[in-house]
């Protein structure tokens, strides 16, 4: 991770460098809510951003992460999720927390006190899913730019699974992610968002859906559900802050304590700003 970590302010501008007379700009990555300090950094440089954050079922999303991990996971999903502080403590990753990533009642709570209720969007990644389009003009009027605009959701990004080649798989996976120079001249050649297109659909087709132990499936519920629980005694608020932690309140693993699937970051009129320390999602 640490070779995809912007740290410079000059740096993250690149991210904006072909930029010209946007009203709104931003970028997005999996891991701001867990790393401390970023909302500060973000409003910091950006004081008039807004926060878009979608959020899935979290024992969808740790397993997800960990399917994403394919590959480079060594371990069966049961032993991966008992070795998750010890992994943590080692230095791993934020992909690698597994359960942790769906406990950020206080991360998401601590961005509403930052930005406030009004700067800040929460998304459910099955709303997103069954309505891509709907989701789409509720964003946009968040942002206040054009509801009309058509965007093609048909391409899945960041497909996990288990490859049905695993050698052909991680061929793919390297020209990818970690290129030869003359593979990064051969890349360059195709625009970066047909190169995410093409590269998310080359994956799909490669990779084939495992689903998850009904066993662990119904363990993990039953412990965010008892996080939940714990949280609703210890908290007054835990049903507040626009809805936003209590949609789905009540159901097994609902959303109250949901896991990240994205937050993204869109600041009008205000150019390239540095967030620093923050990360440059895989590409």
């Amino acid at each position: 991770m640490n070779r995809l970590l912007i740290r410079a302010e000059d740096q993250y501008a690149q991210l904006f460098a072909d930029v010209t007379g946007a009203k709104a700009i931003g970028e997005s990555s999996a891991f701001y809510l867990c790393f401390p300090g970023t909302a500060e950094r973000i409003a910091q440089a950006v004081p008039d951003a807004k926060i878009i954050m979608i959020l899935r079922e979290p024992a969808d999303r740790a397993y997800s992460a960990y399917t994403f991990l394919v590959g480079r996971e060594g371990l069966g999903f049961e032993e991966g999720l008992t070795r998750e502080e010890e992994r943590k403590q080692q230095g791993f990753e934020p992909m690698w927390w597994y359960k942790e990533l769906g406990l950020y009642y206080g991360q998401v709570k601590h961005y509403l006190e930052v930005f406030g209720t009004q700067r800040v969007k929460v998304l459910l990644y099955d709303e997103l899913f069954a309505n891509p389009g709907q989701t789409l003009r509720d964003v946009f009027t968040f942002l206040e730019v054009k509801e009309d605009v058509v965007i093609d959701t048909s391409v899945r990004y960041n497909v996990a699974g288990a490859p049905k080649s695993p050698r052909l798989y991680a061929l793919l996976d390297h020209f990818i992610y970690n290129p030869s120079p003359l593979e990064k001249c051969i890349k360059s050649l195709v625009p970066q968002h047909l190169r995410l297109a093409w590269a998310s659909q080359v994956i799909g087709t490669f990779t084939r859906p495992v689903p998850m132990h009904p066993q662990i499936h119904a363990q993990l519920k039953a412990y965010y559900r008892h996080v939940h629980t714990a949280r609703s005694y210890a908290s007054a608020d835990t049903c507040t802050a626009q809805g936003v932690l209590c949609r789905g309140c009540g159901e097994a693993g609902g959303f109250a304590t949901p896991g990240l699937a994205l937050l993204a970051l869109s600041g009008a009129q205000h150019g390239a700003k540095a967030v620093t320390g923050t990360m440059q999602g895989r590409k």
